[in-house]
């Protein structure tokens, strides 16, 4: 299988190595504006690649079965079209869009191309989480009734100067950039649409949001309470999931369920299947893709709704 990588920066480094680790699996191309980015992303294969190109249209033609896109957000829209008009499976960093419209677009030109498009919402890849999900909508512990998420990285002085502070390449900030893994873990494992959410938020003297507070209400009259917090000094996430009979907890990725008025750890497949290998599983026809473009929709509402945004 022929790959190609579009963005190496840190995310095109981790998708590298996990490619080049692959057995009948080669990176064929990459593709970045900086030629110092792409050298570090090549030094990680097992084999050069045959074309590097600052513009990453120019590695479109080149042979490949698909391209991994881990480029700054904001580009992400354009080159998913791009790739599925040169008939090109794609496996993207998230997030992909905030707009609707744009989400459309892109279903409706991957049913076309009859192409398969792939995210990175790592939750949907993690065999606790996957099982959390699996007994939440099982019934068997009644209905969800309460809901909380707690999200904390130092995610504004980490990134100064970088793209993730310019609202065009990262728009949404750390809500959709970052505590979106946390928003989506829960709106995955409960099922659960978003009827409606208020927040505060603070942009932490940067023209993106960097921290966001308040509640919400999933279907059915769930309420929701979130703490998101962009400028802490240590990365942190819980999710809680309040049902009848029980409660669930997503921990600093660690799944647990009560029993007995103590957390029990959810057993885990500790090798914990990379977004890469899942996708190159679902090519091969040997597995699901677990994390489709349809997915977005729930997240996108619920983020659209704490940025203040129509929905």
């Amino acid at each position: 299988m022929k790959i190609g990588i579009i963005g190496c920066g840190a995310l095109g480094l981790v998708h590298a190595r996990r490619f080049g680790r692959m057995d009948d699996v080669r990176v064929m191309a990459l593709s970045d504006p900086r030629p110092e980015a792409m050298e570090r992303a090549a030094a990680e294969l097992p084999h050069a690649p045959d074309v590097c190109r600052a513009d990453d249209r120019d590695i479109l033609g080149a042979g490949l079965d698909a391209v991994c896109i881990a480029s700054p957000d904001g580009f992400h829209v354009r080159q998913v079209l791009d790739a599925f008009s040169a008939g090109l499976h794609v496996l993207c960093e998230k997030p992909l869009t905030l707009d609707p419209i744009e989400l459309q677009t892109i279903i409706d030109a991957r049913d076309r191309s009859e192409r398969v498009l792939a995210l990175t919402y790592i939750r949907h890849y993690d065999s606790g989480v996957r099982r959390m999900r699996e007994e939440i909508q099982s019934g068997k512990w009644g209905e969800v009734r309460r809901t909380a998420v707690y999200y904390a990285e130092d995610w504004l002085r980490s990134n100064i100067g970088t793209w993730r502070h310019q609202p065009d390449l990262c728009p949404g900030g750390v809500i959709y950039d970052a505590a979106c893994h946390q928003l989506d873990a829960l709106l995955w494992t409960t099922g659960l649409e978003p009827e409606w959410a208020h927040a505060t938020i603070n942009c932490c003297g940067t023209e993106v949001p960097i921290a966001a507070w308040g509640t919400g209400s999933l279907a059915g009259g769930v309420p929701l309470t979130f703490c998101l917090s962009g400028d802490a000094h240590i990365w942190r996430e819980q999710v809680n999931v309040h049902c009848d009979a029980t409660e669930f907890v997503l921990d600093n990725s660690h799944t647990f369920q009560v029993e007995d008025g103590k957390l029990r750890p959810i057993q885990q497949d500790p090798s914990r299947e990379t977004p890469d290998a899942a996708f190159v599983k679902h090519l091969r026809s040997e597995g699901p893709n677990w994390a489709p473009a349809e997915a977005v929709r729930p997240l996108m509402r619920l983020s659209r709704m704490i940025l203040g945004m129509d929905v």
